[in-house]
């Protein structure tokens, strides 16, 4: 790709972010663009007003959120509009990308060198203008077709390089001056029914599922779920999610997890992506949603504390389901110290106001995954389904 050579850093910019959005805007035709929050979703919607725009979606999410969306939509491109601050709050990402994304997904990382929405530098400085290089991190994540950027002929050129078969990542150095355009003219919510709806339009495929029907009318039949019979549970949780129509997952190794982690990873029909961190894995469920897909993750209760974050800056503030299954470390008959703290989960998850169940039963699992893909249908919000520890270690 054009740009200025590996490892060489320009420090802060000498063009402004909104010069080199108004250059995208001329060259986009109908991917999909998830944008970082403040002043780059303001000004991208000026440039580009489109039902195709994700706007403002909070650090560390941006390209997770695009990477979802671009594993689930192989046949289409999709933009993220990120940033520095964003990007340094989960790297990891990058390596990702480099393990699971296709040609179809661009990141531009717009580098101011701060946070600059909030103050002016250097008391809001970032680690790129500490001197930390943002294409070095890449390609040290493996991602191989990355260029850095300061001029909007640079920028474009980078634009037009043929991919080679991976996702790329374009640095564009900017000045920190910002263009003030006025405040987005919607909620989060109204934005992600109409990114929503567009891809249902574009795509052909359902992403709405309201639980209401007609008055009289019969309720939706069961899935057909087989008999649990004399299986472990690793065997009940892969055969659960796959009977309710769950198609995509996400996950950290996880001891109680692992029989169905390993069964999901080696299924051919069905998209299972280790990450790691849960965040990002959230976020790539996130995307998933919003392209269609019915995604779940996979993991324990202390790395659902490490989402947080995620979870109440994206999927509640946005309203977007997701279907958590946590293993409940620190439940009786738990023997590890570092357990200690684990039987807050349930308070957790009422104070982040996510509905949820406890299951003790092997025969429970399969009609809670059903039920809470119900409701989720219903009230477009997460739901945890949380298994008790001594039914993690149940085996065949």
């Amino acid at each position: 790709m054009h740009g200025l050579p590996a490892g060489q850093s320009t420090g802060l910019g000498q063009v402004k972010r909104y010069a080199f959005l108004q250059a995208l805007g001329a060259r986009v035709t109908d991917e999909l663009v998830v944008t970082n929050l403040a002043n780059t979703a303001t000004e991208w919607f000026s440039v580009r007003p489109s039902d195709a725009n994700l706007y403002a979606v909070g650090m560390g999410m941006v390209t997770p959120y695009a990477l979802g969306l671009a594993l689930a939509l192989p046949g289409r491109n999709v933009i993220a509009l990120d940033g520095d601050g964003g990007i340094f709050f989960d790297p990891s990402v990058f390596g990702v990308m480099a393990t699971q994304a296709g040609a179809n997904l661009t990141a531009i990382v717009f580098d101011n060198g701060g946070y600059v929405s909030t103050g002016k530098l250097p008391a809001v400085g970032s680690l790129s203008h500490a001197g930390v290089d943002i294409e070095a991190l890449a390609r040290v994540y493996g991602v191989t077709q990355v260029a850095t950027v300061a001029d909007v002929d640079g920028f474009l050129a980078a634009l037009d390089a043929k991919p080679q078969g991976g996702p790329r990542v374009i640095v564009v150095k900017t000045s920190v001056e910002q263009q003030f355009v006025g405040a987005l003219p919607m909620d989060l919510k109204e934005n992600k029914y109409r990114f929503a709806r567009h891809v249902e339009q574009s795509q052909g495929v359902k992403i709405f599922k309201p639980s209401a029907k007609e008055h009289g009318a019969k309720p939706a039949a069961d899935p057909a779920l087989r008999d649990v019979g004399q299986s472990g549970f690793g065997q009940v949780l892969y055969e659960g999610l796959k009977e309710n129509g769950i198609d995509f997952a996400v996950g950290l190794p996880c001891s109680g997890f692992s029989a169905a982690q390993d069964l999901l990873l080696r299924d051919g029909t069905f998209d299972y992506i280790s990450v790691p961190h849960e965040g990002t894995g959230l976020g790539l469920c996130a995307g998933a949603w919003l392209a269609g897909r019915r995604p779940a993750a996979l993991i324990e209760n202390f790395g659902l504390f490490a989402g947080v974050y995620h979870l109440l800056r994206g999927h509640m503030s946005y309203g977007i389901p997701t279907l958590i299954v946590t293993e409940f470390r620190g439940d009786t008959g738990d023997q590890e110290f570092f357990a200690e703290g684990g039987e807050v989960t349930p308070d957790v998850l009422r104070a982040m106001r996510i509905n949820h169940r406890v299951i003790e039963r092997l025969d429970d699992i399969k009609p809670a995954i059903r039920d809470a893909l119900r409701w989720m249908d219903g009230c477009l919000r997460p739901f945890a389904l949380v298994p008790t520890f001594n039914l993690t270690r149940l085996k065949s």
